[in-house]
């Protein structure tokens, strides 16, 4: 009985000694506030897609798995109370809990219209490149402009990405699925022209059906990007679960990422190797044999291809800043994260002051060391995390800036003209200056605004400084845009 006895204390003891060490954990990282909001809560809920690996499933035995269960662990070791699985038949079924309330979050999920409506989400902490998958004879697919319209593409039901292509190409044929398997065995048939998905679903798909005679056609433009979704009427959980994503370090996400995805990426699927091994293959049997004129010709255009995949990089050549096409889909979750949030918003337009004389008088080439001094300049005095430095086009460059005040960015704005004007740029023998006009927004965006609606204000209000004389800096005075976009 003495031993029983000794057993059964020490348990207690010990359980007593991890709930204080958990209890201590999360006071490090919550506010007495958070703690109290979720011990009155008792537990927190949440939903997941139970079919849906490698990112999430429900094992035979009921048991929550894949990449958002190794998140759910990291996040449990920080919380005070209990992270609950309430199990849903399917993925609507677990949007529906979130609506009901059934459950407090949805563990991977996308922002859309129509979800915004009862959740709000993190910062994302997932991001997943979407690509496009055909059978073997298709061309190439740089982007979705490439998809033809009279021909129906598949994708899966329920997601987010569903909603938003809906939105964003009208003109696609899209046919939903409720799992990638059906889509990828239409494509097999030759019903279908192709299948959208991310990387991760469509690599695991392949691979667990032995589906060897389709390929990863092209990666498309936008990337999935997955966050937390809390129930939108409890905004202070959405504040608790962005503060311990954030300590979840880059190592151990990295490690998850190498557990469920990095296998997959390595099982032949990789499309840009592989186009380059079919390259250099063509390209010695071009030199074997001048008969293979025909695989020449494929050759080149495969290497037309490739480089072109390479000018989809986020990066501009000349400068190093971040390009255009980058720029779109950021200052798009820059806006709504600002508009969900109520955070200020700032956007300039850049446009380097007679920029042609320059090109005209002292050659292009001090010409684009203009443009590199100006990026280099830039970067140095604007460092915030969140700041985004683009080169727009030509001699026009933008900063997207979310959090910073008006004042703030005023004052930093004319420091940088100051430091601008008074920079010498040298090359070779040659040396001179030059000067930048300005037009800025910086609100907290309304609903209705758009990232056109942006573009155009702060564009409007670079106009009124080229008129009032140039190297000036001019903040628009319009906050609500006139026209929305909807």
């Amino acid at each position: 009985m003495s031993a029983v006895r000794f057993k059964s204390s020490g348990f207690v003891i010990f359980l007593s000694l991890w709930l204080a060490s958990w209890s201590a954990v999360a006071e490090s990282l919550l506010s007495d506030a958070q703690i109290a909001h979720l011990k009155q809560k008792g537990k927190v809920t949440y939903c997941i897609d139970p079919n849906w690996l490698p990112f999430e499933a429900l094992s035979e035995q009921g048991k929550h798995t894949g990449i958002s269960a190794e998140y759910i662990r990291l996040l449990q070791r920080m919380l005070p109370v209990p992270l609950e699985l309430y199990p849903t038949a399917d993925w609507p079924a677990s949007l529906q809990a979130a609506k009901d309330r059934h459950c407090d979050l949805l563990t991977l999920a996308m922002p859309t219209p129509s979800r915004l409506e009862y959740l709000i989400f993190t910062k994302a902490y997932l991001e997943v490149p979407n690509v496009v998958v055909t059978t073997k004879d298709k061309a190439f697919i740089r982007s979705v402009a490439d998809i033809p319209t009279s021909s129906p593409v598949g994708i899966r039901a329920g997601f987010g990405t569903l909603e938003l292509y809906q939105q964003r190409y009208p003109q696609l044929q899209l046919v939903p699925f409720h799992d990638y398997e059906q889509g990828l065995l239409q494509v097999q048939a030759g019903h279908l022209y192709g299948m959208l998905g991310n990387m991760g679903s469509i690599s695991y798909s392949l691979q667990k059906n032995s589906i060897t005679n389709l390929k990863i056609a092209g990666r498309l433009a936008e990337d999935t990007l997955l966050s937390l979704a809390c129930r939108n009427d409890d905004p202070m959980l959405l504040e608790i679960f962005d503060r311990l994503l954030l300590q979840i370090s880059p190592e151990q996400k990295q490690q998850i990422n190498n557990h469920w995805l990095a296998i997959r990426y390595e099982q032949g699927f990789d499309y840009e190797l592989f186009w380059q091994m079919l390259a250099a293959f063509v390209l010695l049997i071009s030199v074997v044999s001048i008969s293979y004129l025909k695989l020449k010709k494929l050759n080149l255009a495969l290497i037309e291809a490739n480089t072109r995949l390479e000018q989809l990089s986020q990066h501009d050549p000349l400068t190093g800043l971040y390009n255009r096409q980058y720029f779109e889909p950021r200052v798009q979750q820059a806006l709504a994260l600002c508009q969900r949030q109520q955070l200020p918003l700032t956007l300039a337009m850049m446009d380097l002051d007679h920029f042609k004389d320059i090109n005209d008088t002292l050659g292009h080439n001090f010409g684009d060391q203009c443009l590199k001094d100006f990026a280099e300049l830039c970067q140095s005095q604007f460092q915030r995390k969140d700041d985004l430095l683009v080169r727009y086009g030509g001699e026009e460059f933008i900063l997207v800036s979310v959090g910073s005040d008006a004042e703030t960015m005023q004052q930093l704005l004319e420091d940088f003209l100051q430091r601008l004007e008074q920079h010498q740029v040298r090359l070779n023998h040659q040396q001179g200056h030059c000067t930048v006009s300005i037009g800025w927004y910086c609100d907290i965006p309304p609903a209705t605004m758009d990232s056109r609606n942006l573009v155009e204000l702060a564009d409007q209000a670079l106009y009124k400084a080229k008129d009032a004389g140039r190297n000036c800096a001019v903040r628009s005075e319009i906050t609500v845009p006139t026209s929305p976009d909807y």
